[in-house]
């Protein structure tokens, strides 16, 4: 039979089995299972088993039965779950991960399996008090009632309700939708000659029926937090045991939904991130104990909706982070002295976030490098979103990621700036102010008493031939080191441009090689006449406010 059809189908299935029974032993583990968490366990290796058997993977039906056999004696209580056990049992899924990750690198099934049958052979032959350690969990109470039989005669057989797509076909539609949008663009364009009432009503509702379908397609790429979360209890378990430190890790707000690409870009920040609170934030027992704090450290991520974003925060109770070492490793690697002593607090700890910069004493095999939070802060601001660092000595860090919901389609502002047009989100700009070329003084605009800083965008971006003007456009935005919920004018940055035009629905392409490290734009769009426009990087342009200013 040829099974080549059928893989994808067997991976996506596989990794929701290999996640229920990731989930399962964290809770056997912890004591606070019951009878129905090894019953869904055994239901997820039996699925693994029976699925693998029949597309002709023969190791991982072989491995999955074996740890059918020790959770089968745990279920007939001939064993308890003790340490030795779950832990076994976790070495036992990295084997069958490894497995399904050979089946879909289409290689060869080398993982040796022995070594895991001999561990379980081991468990399951030795005396029950030489497996039992004093320090495993005990189990409470649990109800053995079996399960009621349930008469099926004469149901009808019903598919679900639920179908399992390949997220590229939403790709594909959310493209199409994209041209749909730009080809609305042109029609609007010409209707603005046309006299016919027909016309312009059915444009109307061309883009009405446009907006229904994109708010359809982007609630069906929509993937809850959950989907990045879910792996993260098991690597601080790992990393836990390896560091000798006791760490609980709480998560909230993870039933909230983004959309795929941002959620598939977040995983490998959120995974530094929290790399970075074991290594170097939550302090080993002995130095809590002395400090006063409980002997468990505490990582919180919490998820949450702002106006039209979603923010990520990874909170610890560890250490902080010591501003002053900070400063001092920036002047190490070349940052003017002058410079540095300028800086606030809230700008200094952003400095974390420059190549080779870190403020860690420890060099480990994840992390303490300098390496990382670069990597980290661009990814989320090629996103679409904001990185944002707060810290107390002693008390710990807050790191935020403040998020699009989704970046495809967006509400869009267009700018003029000499012979050219941008674009501006709408969800970046706090206000829209024309003023006179007077009120711009040595690069600074007077508004409601405080100086705020001017950027020309043509300076900026190094366009040429760019003439004075009697009259300016500033778009206001908060600046590329502020909180995100800061209510404070001294973060806001004026972006001087020439004039502003219209606020569009625009549908944003990545941009492309060679043009896909343009610095100051972080997208691509077609108007409807026809015109190819940036959308402009605020969070990068900003950055040099304080630069150009000076």
């Amino acid at each position: 039979m040829d099974t080549s059809k059928y893989k994808a189908l067997y991976l996506q299935e596989t990794a929701e089995h290999t996640s229920g029974i990731e989930k399962g032993l964290l809770e056997l583990e912890s004591g606070t299972f019951d009878a129905q968490t090894i019953d869904h366990l055994f239901r997820h290796y039996h699925s693994i088993k029976g699925m693998s058997a029949s597309m002709g993977y023969e190791p991982i039906q072989k491995l999955a039965h074996l740890q059918e056999d020790l959770l089968d004696r745990l279920r007939q209580k001939r064993m308890s779950p003790a340490p030795a056990i779950t832990q076994t049992l976790f070495h036992c899924l990295d084997g069958l991960k490894a497995l399904i990750k050979e089946v879909e690198d289409n290689s060869a099934l080398d993982v040796d399996i022995a070594p895991f049958a001999a561990m379980i052979k081991q468990l399951i032959e030795a005396p029950a008090a030489v497996i039992t350690q004093d320090n495993a969990p005990s189990a409470p109470p649990v109800n053995t009632a079996p399960a009621p039989i349930v008469n099926n005669a004469g149901h009808e057989l019903q598919l679900s309700h639920v179908m399992k797509v390949d997220s590229k076909v939403f790709d594909e539609l959310l493209a199409t939708v994209g041209d749909l949008v730009m080809a609305l663009s042109t029609f609007k364009v010409v209707s603005h000659s046309s006299r016919s009432v027909e016309f312009k009503e059915g444009i109307y509702r061309f883009g009405k029926f446009i907006n229904i379908l994109h708010h359809n397609i982007l609630s069906a790429r929509m993937l809850p937090i959950e989907d990045l979360t879910e792996a993260l209890p098991r690597l601080v378990r790992d990393m836990s045991l390896k560091s000798g430190k006791e760490i609980t890790l709480r998560i909230t707000g993870a039933d909230l939904r983004l959309d795929r690409t941002t959620l598939e870009g977040l995983g490998g920040p959120l995974v530094h991130i929290i790399r970075n609170c074991v290594d170097h934030g939550i302090e080993p027992v002995e130095e809590r104990l002395g400090l006063g704090k409980p002997r468990s450290g505490v990582i919180t991520i919490n998820a949450y909706r702002k106006k039209d974003r979603i923010v990520i925060e990874v909170t610890d109770d560890g250490r902080g982070i010591n501003i002053g070492k900070v400063k001092a490793k920036a002047a190490a690697i070349g940052i003017p002295q002058a410079k540095i002593d300028a800086m606030s607090d809230k700008e200094a700890l952003m400095l974390v976030c420059l190549p080779g910069l870190t403020s860690a004493d420890v060099v480990t095999d994840t992390s303490g490098r300098g390496v990382g939070m670069d990597v980290v802060k661009g990814v989320i601001e090629r996103l679409g979103g904001t990185l944002n660092l707060s810290s107390t000595l002693g008390a710990g860090l807050k790191l935020s990621m403040i998020m699009p919901v989704t970046t495809s389609i967006i509400k869009a502002l267009t700018v003029n700036e000499g012979e050219e047009l941008y674009l501006i989100a709408l969800s970046r700009i706090e206000r829209v102010l024309e003023v006179n070329k007077d009120d711009i003084s040595e690069g600074w605009h007077l508004m409601s008493g405080v100086r705020v800083p001017v950027l020309p965008l043509g300076d900026t971006l190094g366009l040429h031939e760019i003439k004075e003007r009697d009259y300016y456009s500033l778009i206001i935005v908060r600046g590329a080191n502020a909180a995100d919920d800061s209510g404070n004018i001294e973060d806001l940055v004026a972006i001087r441009v020439d004039s502003f035009g219209d606020e569009i629905d625009a549908y944003i392409r990545p941009l492309q090689p060679p043009i896909s490290h343009l610095w100051g734009v972080s997208g691509i769009s077609v108007m409807g006449d026809g015109r190819t426009v940036f959308l402009l990087d605020i969070t990068q342009i900003t950055s040099k406010a304080v630069k150009i200013v000076s």
